[in-house]
This record gives structure tokens, C-alpha cells and sequence, in this order.
């Protein structure tokens, strides 16, 4: 077993741990140095920019502005985005990355910083007013243990701020959900393996929430299999991508029902009538892309579950072109801006 299988196998353990860390309230009492903001601009590059962006729609959902940036992007160019602010969250799971610490000697003075991090100590966590950590372990390859803590870390913050209608289990009963996809690996790697292995281009595609996880899934397939996909919002690849749409193509349609679940089931309509591979996921499961999918999560939280057969499918195809399981160009703490 490599590095990245071990990762996918221990995240509901991952997961389980830093809710056990977080149980009893010191989430309310960090952030309650804070208070709830009005407007909050959240940074981070790579899975820490794709949960920043998720994040968003949670914040967005109990009435908070907030707004997702890439870091290298408010370094060069998208400074004014730093003011009327209430706060920043910056998201890094190494805390170390190129960008962190230009960056936090821009954000403007009496601005606090919540910094979300596996590694607590570091920069990061020394130039926050709040440190939140991931807890999520020694990770080696893709954010697979730190990309799913970093999300609930979100989640419990975003709880924090302003209570939701979710009950307080909710996240224990994900942990559960990521257990039973994990526990199903080889079958899982199989179908995705079968549907998707020959194709000549590959597509993720969600609304909302769902397209931050079609960016890591699109990112996870060049960082582990070597080959590029792509992915964009339904509505951006109805406006331009959909150009591409044959028997040569894939793409992985996300979506668990909700606002959008018409948009969803058409284009999926649309792109099997051209010979096009779909593969509809929702709340981790391969679904029927006509049929209403069973939603035990919801919109916002089932991004959690879908990275992860995602992930069992970048390693299974990886590791079935007898790639070596590791980088190639890049190191686990990126240090070039």
C-alpha cells in the first residue's frame, strides 16, 4: 500500500479526531474573541483555496459576506479586496507556503486573521489572532486527511458564528459516510476505473459548492495520474466547454439535488445524447443522473463525501498505469510563488 492509499484509508479517523478535539465548545470560545463578522475574505492556494471557496457558500448560507481569493492573486493584484473586512481567514495546511507570509504583511492593521493549519507552530499560526487547527495528521502526498479536516474545521466555524439548522452529530454521521466509501475502495476505484480509464478528456463539473470539489478532483488527476482535466462551473461549461462533448469525453457531473438539480439532470440529459460519458455523483455515490438522488446531507456538506471516491480514483488509475506514487515537480509545501 502507498502513501496516498494509507491517507485516503485514515481519513474518518482524521475526521473523528479533531471533532473529538473540537467537542465541548473551544471552537465558540477562539472565535468568540472575534465575534460573528459581517464580511470575511478567505485565502489559500490549491485544496486550502478549494475549501476557501466551498467555504464561502456556508458563510454565504446563515447570512455572512464572504468572499474566496487566491493568495498569489491578493499579493499581485487584488489588494483592495482586503478592506471593509471584519476579519481574513487564511488556510494553509503546512502554514508555510510561499505565499503565506507576504501575504500576512499586507493584511491591513486591526484586521484580525483566523488561521486554519495542520501545523499550528508555524508561520501561520504565530500571525494569527486565531489559530484553528486541522489536526489531521502527518499527510506525505495529495490533501486528501487535511483537504476533509479543513472543511470541517469550516463548518464548525461557520457553526460557530451563526448556528444552523444541522444537529450536533451531523459531522460525526460524515465521518461515518467516509468510512463506508473508504471501507468500499476497491469497488469504488473499480467503477470509476471502468467508466472513466479509457477516456480521451476528462470534465468536472458542479454549481455552487460542488465546484470547488470539481477543482480539487480536476487538480487531485494532474498532481497523482499525471493528466489534465478540467473543471468548471455547469454554467460556465454550458457557455463555452460544451463545445467539446462527444464519445471521446467524460464528465463527472456533481450535484445532491436542491436549487439546482434540474440544471444537473438536463445537462447530464444533454451530454449523454452526444455519446459523452457521465458519471453523476452525489453525497459520495454514483447515482442515476435523471432520478432525484436520496439526500441524507444536503447541498453544502456533500462535498465532503464526494472528494472522496475522487480520490480512490486518482490512486486506482495511477497505480494501474504503474506510475511511481509521488510528485514529480512539485514538493508537499510549495515554496516558489
Amino acid at each position: 500500500m502507498n502513501a496516498f492509499q494509507d491517507e485516503i484509508a485514515q481519513q474518518p479517523a482524521a475526521l473523528r479526531h479533531m471533532l473529538a478535539c473540537y467537542a465541548g465548545g473551544p471552537m465558540e470560545h477562539l472565535v468568540g474573541r472575534i465575534g460573528t463578522p459581517r464580511r470575511v475574505l478567505i485565502a489559500g492556494m490549491g485544496a486550502s483555496f478549494h475549501a476557501a471557496l466551498w467555504a464561502t457558500h456556508v458563510l454565504q448560507a446563515r447570512g455572512i459576506w464572504a468572499i474566496a481569493v487566491e493568495a498569489s492573486e491578493l499579493l499581485h493584484f487584488s489588494r483592495l479586496l482586503f478592506e471593509g473586512n471584519d476579519c481574513v481567514i487564511v488556510i494553509s495546511q503546512s502554514g508555510a507556503s510561499a505565499e503565506i507570509l507576504p501575504l500576512l504583511d499586507i493584511v491591513p492593521p486591526g484586521v484580525p486573521v483566523i488561521g486554519i493549519t495542520n501545523h499550528p507552530d508555524g508561520a501561520l499560526g504565530s500571525a494569527s489572532a486565531v489559530v484553528l487547527p486541522i489536526e489531521a495528521g502527518a499527510e506525505a502526498t495529495v490533501a486528501s486527511k487535511t483537504y476533509l479536516n479543513t472543511l470541517a474545521c469550516l463548518w464548525l466555524l461557520a457553526e460557530a458564528w451563526r448556528p444552523g439548522e444541522a444537529n450536533e452529530s451531523i459531522l460525526s454521521r460524515v465521518a461515518d459516510a467516509v468510512e463506508a466509501i473508504v471501507d468500499a475502495r476497491e469497488a469504488v476505484g473499480s467503477l470509476w476505473l471502468e467508466r472513466l480509464s479509457s477516456i480521451e478528456r476528462l470534465y468536472f463539473v458542479g454549481h455552487g459548492p460542488h465546484v470547488a470539489t470539481a477543482r480539487q478532483g480536476a487538480m487531485m488527476m494532474g498532481e497523482w495520474v499525471k493528466r489534465p482535466a478540467i473543471a468548471a462551473g455547469i454554467g460556465a461549461f454550458r457557455h463555452g466547454l460544451i463545445e467539446v462533448a462527444d464519445e471521446h469525453c467524460a464528465v463527472v457531473v456533481l450535484g445532491s439535488g436542491g436549487v439546482t438539480a434540474r440544471s444537473t439532470a438536463d445537462l447530464s440529459a444533454e451530454l449523454a445524447a452526444y455519446g459523452t460519458t457521465v458519471l453523476a455523483v452525489s453525497e459520495g455515490q454514483v447515482v442515476h443522473p435523471a432520478r432525484p438522488p436520496v439526500r441524507h446531507f444536503g447541498e453544502l456538506l456533500s462535498p465532503l463525501l464526494d472528494v472522496v471516491p475522487m480520490q480512490v480514483f486518482a490512486e486506482t488509475l495511477a497505480r494501474t498505469l504503474g506510475l511511481e506514487p509521488q510528485f514529480r515537480r512539485i514538493a508537499k509545501v510549495v515554496r516558489s510563488i
